[in-house]
């Protein structure tokens, strides 16, 4: 308990109390404060997957290497998250100060504290249990594939390199002895080791973001619920105003934080939906070892897109009940001037805050359930094709 809580105490900043451990963790892997050293992992990843798309350029199977870093595309998306959050650092900058600044003055409000205090135990539990399942389900895929290496190189000689899509040197298959196979194991995993790193950072980083705001959204509601609660007219007008300026500036830090994430939100929807389809329909060919590794792939990409999705329904149902929060204050025995506003506030403070999958798709539970349909009728299509070529 001493050590969980003392892990937890280095995992928490005060200065960002609901992203505390998402700070700490950029601290971490160097993406906080920026130095050119900084640059240099990433320019090493981006060298690495070059390497791969030259290597099935060359190769006489590019179909089949081309489907390979398909399947293996959410370890390359870590290189492409760290691209987006260099190029919009100082918007992340922005909205962490800001959302933070504001949960600091909030925790001394009476009224308020509990609502922040809520968001921020549940962004740092959600933070914890993301990086422990993203490694758990990183070390039990990659295990496996090591192991499958390790058995084919010891007992055939040889290896299909499928099973290494690590190509530096661009080796000619089938790969034979072990100084050929084993480097490239090595390469191998700390490609997919960093990869996963700044994936699960950009991860936790997108969502911690998404619940701050939704905290920020619930608090607004609950300021315009008390913003009447004066007898004096001039307070009650300046509360509401107050409340409005809160909410344009919600407006802005929303649609920063939508143009960051939705393009790196749409190429995950297309790899999430295709690649638990392909999984699929590969499990029934797969050995026993296999199999259960791609079923708990399959459990970790429908995890992630819930993780993404559940929470940005959380900020768009938070904001359509803001609407609402205005007229639940005491407005009905308050002057005509008061009213009017109370009027116009809620009329205007009606809009829907959603993010972004790419132009056409929400970040809701609807979409979610929208890509599960599209897993299935693609992994539909797939049987249909094949029953039909047999």
């Amino acid at each position: 308990m001493k050590l969980s809580a003392a892990v937890a105490a280095y995992f928490t900043d005060p200065k960002y109390p609901s992203m505390g451990f998402t700070v700490v963790f950029l601290k971490l892997i160097g993406l906080w404060h920026l130095k050119k050293v900084h640059y240099i992992m990433p320019f090493c990843l981006f060298i690495s997957f070059m390497s791969q798309i030259m290597h099935v350029l060359m190769s006489k199977r590019i179909v089949h290497f081309s489907l390979n870093m398909f399947q293996t595309g959410f370890f390359h998306l870590g290189f492409f998250k760290m691209v987006l959050y260099f190029s919009n650092l100082s918007k992340w900058m922005e909205t962490f100060n800001w959302l933070s600044e504001m949960e600091i003055q909030q925790q001394k409000d009476i009224h308020l504290k509990p609502i922040v205090d809520r968001y921020i135990k549940y962004s740092n539990n959600v933070a914890w249990a993301w990086f422990i399942a993203c490694y758990m389900t990183f070390l039990f895929n990659y295990g496996e594939n090591v192991l499958m290496v390790v058995i084919q190189m010891e007992t055939l000689h040889e290896i299909d390199p499928t099973y290494i899509w690590f190509f530096f040197l661009w080796p000619k298959d089938p790969l034979t002895g072990r100084w050929n196979v084993y480097p490239y194991i090595l390469l191998q995993f700390l490609y997919a080791f960093c990869a996963v790193l700044y994936a699960t950072a950009f991860n936790i980083l997108c969502v911690s973001t998404m619940i701050a705001m939704a905290g920020q959204i619930e608090v607004l509601s609950e300021m315009f619920r008390r913003a009447l609660d004066t007898d004096s007219e001039e307070e009650q007008y300046h509360n509401l105003i107050s409340c409005y300026k809160r909410y344009v500036h919600i407006l802005y830090i929303q649609n920063n934080l939508n143009k960051i994430m939705s393009s790196t939100l749409f190429i995950y929807l297309l790899i999430a939906s295709i690649n638990m389809s392909l999984i699929i329909f590969s499990l029934a060919n797969l050995q026993q070892s296999s199999k259960i590794a791609s079923q708990v792939l399959i459990i970790s990409l429908m995890l992630e897109a819930f993780y993404y999705y559940w929470h940005g329904h959380k900020v768009m149902h938070q904001s359509q009940c803001v609407s609402a929060a205005v007229y639940d204050s005491d407005w009905v025995d308050k002057s005509p001037r008061v009213r009017r506003l109370v009027y116009i506030m809620s009329s205007t403070v009606n809009r829907k805050l959603v993010y972004k999958a790419g132009p056409f798709n929400e970040v809701n539970v609807t979409t979610y359930i929208q890509i599960l349909k599209v897993t299935v009728s693609f992994y539909k299509l797939m049987c249909d094709t094949n029953v039909y070529r047999s």
